[in-house]
């Protein structure tokens, strides 16, 4: 085998297997630079792709908050032009507050056809209570893909325009104050029915406790449903007939709306703010 080797010419050598048995093979010194030659430029447009998707998604990200910015101070203009007697949004408008929002994006510009002036907003529509903005573009692709140099991309945004709604006239309405599962209205905010003091006790004791009225403590259909506890602290008030395991369980804390006197819905007053 050495007498072959030997005898090979310059450039060419033996690549011998590992396995017994099998044949050796003549390999030249120049065939794996040959291979890389050939694999080289595919690895090279992949990667070129690859990279290209993530700045596909930087500029989609970039375009829609810049529809959202644009989108946004087109709802105030509608409000302000409809209170002046001035005509609504216009695509023009739109145009100029997505080039002002869009800012000096490098992305935009050297992926976009056109750059910043090649996304159109011409398909917008203003019409209604609703804003709808539409930005078509195209992106040119770094290598050509199905014979494709650009993509066609669509943005879409709706929001509504803030021209709020007429103040009732009726404004001098007494306001009283209400909760979402209670029966009764307060004229006080500062009820002690509406800002209970959260007291705590061992589990034990609760059954001994009576609240204001004299009545027992029950536990509270939310926070000690399934609740085996036999010992630990339980939180309870003294105008409440439940205790509960949870010191932020909801039903232990008050949500408050202010409402007009003429909105309550058949409540009675509070039997402790309310007279009067």
């Amino acid at each position: 085998m050495q007498d072959n080797e030997n005898s090979l010419p310059v450039g060419y050598y033996i690549v011998k297997p590992e396995s017994t048995g099998a044949p050796p093979c003549i390999r030249t010194e120049g065939s794996y630079m040959a291979e890389c030659a050939v694999a080289f430029p595919f690895f090279a447009t992949f990667m070129a792709v690859l990279l290209f998707f993530f700045q596909a998604l930087v500029i989609q990200q970039a375009v829609g908050n810049a529809l959202l910015k644009t989108g946004r101070e087109l709802s105030v203009l509608a409000c302000k032009n409809e209170k002046a007697g001035k005509d609504t949004a216009t695509s023009m408008l739109a145009q100029s507050l997505l080039q002002k929002n869009l800012g000096k994006q490098a992305a935009v510009k050297q992926f976009i056809r056109h750059g910043r002036w090649g996304i159109s907003l011409m398909e917008s529509d203003f019409s209604g209570s609703f804003i709808r903005l539409q930005a078509d573009y195209e992106i040119c692709l770094p290598v050509a893909l199905f014979g494709k140099h650009r993509i066609k991309v669509t943005q879409k945004l709706v929001c509504r325009s803030w021209t709020g709604r007429e103040a009732e006239e009726n404004t001098d309405g007494e306001i009283v104050y209400i909760t979402p599962a209670g029966t009764v209205y307060h004229k006080n905010r500062g009820c002690s029915y509406l800002n209970p003091s959260i007291k705590s006790a061992d589990k034990k004791r609760i059954d001994k406790l009576r609240n204001e009225s004299g009545g027992k403590y029950y536990p509270c259909r939310s926070c000690m449903k399934g609740s085996g506890m036999e010992m630990g602290s339980v939180y309870f008030t003294k105008y409440g007939d439940r205790y509960h395991t949870i010191k932020g369980c909801s039903r232990l804390k008050r949500t408050v709306y202010a409402v007009r006197l003429d909105k309550i819905n058949g409540r009675n007053a509070c039997s402790k703010c309310g007279k009067g």
